[in-house]
This record gives structure tokens, sequence and C-alpha cells, in this order.
């Protein structure tokens, strides 16, 4: 029996999806490493794709997230790491609003 199939990522985002980019440096100025966790506080709908309000978690490339997701207001949480390997962490609320 053959494997199931990978999944295969969404390369475009979703209509009405607001980009939202974040950079994280340590005090030198070196990217950090980690991984940040979105929790929207309403589901969407665009008629093709149900988005419930569930957490997401991305991780940073280069010291930067950079996602599209649904317009809402979303509280965050960042585990971080710098290039020396301290553990720090950053958490707080971001609107993302239609365009």
């Amino acid at each position: 029996m053959p494997d199931d199939a990978l999944p295969q990522p969404w390369t475009t985002p979703m209509p009405g999806a607001v980009r939202y980019r974040r950079m994280y440096r340590d005090a030198l100025g070196r990217p950090m490493s980690g991984t940040v966790t979105f929790t929207g506080t309403t589901g969407h709908d665009t008629g093709d794709v149900a988005v419930p309000a569930a957490p997401v978690t991305v991780t940073l490339v280069d010291g930067a997230v950079d996602v599209h997701l649904p317009a809402d207001t979303y509280s965050f949480a960042a585990a971080l790491r710098t290039a020396d390997g301290a553990r720090t962490a950053d958490q707080g609320t971001v609107v993302l609003e239609a365009p």
C-alpha cells in the first residue's frame, strides 16, 4: 500500500488576509530564533476555506515572523533564543485590519 501523500502548503494568502511582519533581534542586532504562536478571537469563512479561531505557530526565519492572517485581533506569544543561546519571551496583542 502506498504511503499517504504529505500535505501541501498553501502557497498564496487566503482572500482578505493581512500581512504581519515582526523582527526579533538581540542587543547586538543579531537575528533571534524561535517560534511565535498567534491566537485569533474570531473564526472566518471565505466560502472555500473555514478558519477557526485556533492557535497557529510560526517559526522565525532570520529573526522575522512574516505571515498572512485573516483580519482579527490576535494575542501572540513568542519563545525566543538569542544567537548566544539565551532564552527569552515576548507577548502581546496585535490588531490586523482588512485593507
